[in-house]
């Protein structure tokens, strides 16, 4: 009984947040106007600025990508060499 009557409690408490929340919403001031505000030079160049990064990141992770898988290849060309190297030798004897 007790733990139904916290349910329905907690349950109705959560119910009235959103209805809070949205009555706070609509309480605020508008923003400004559409005329008052205008999109600048400054946001367009940070705008193509985050492009440029993101492209010369993308380009450094391609070569470093590039880098391990080559490395990993050449370790695995070593080890195979050297196991053949091992049979070989053991084969002479």
């Amino acid at each position: 009984m007790l733990l139904t009557a916290l349910v329905h409690d907690v349950t109705h408490l959560l119910a009235e947040i959103p209805a809070d929340v949205l009555g706070l919403a609509a309480d605020r001031e508008e923003g400004p106007e559409p005329e008052d505000v205008k999109a600048g030079w400054t946001g367009f160049a940070v705008f193509i600025g985050l492009i440029v990064a993101v492209v010369l990141l993308l380009v450094s992770m391609t070569r470093h990508i590039r880098k391990v898988r080559r490395q990993a290849e050449d370790e695995a060309d070593d080890a195979r060499y050297a196991a053949e190297q091992r049979d070989l030798a053991d084969r002479e004897d």
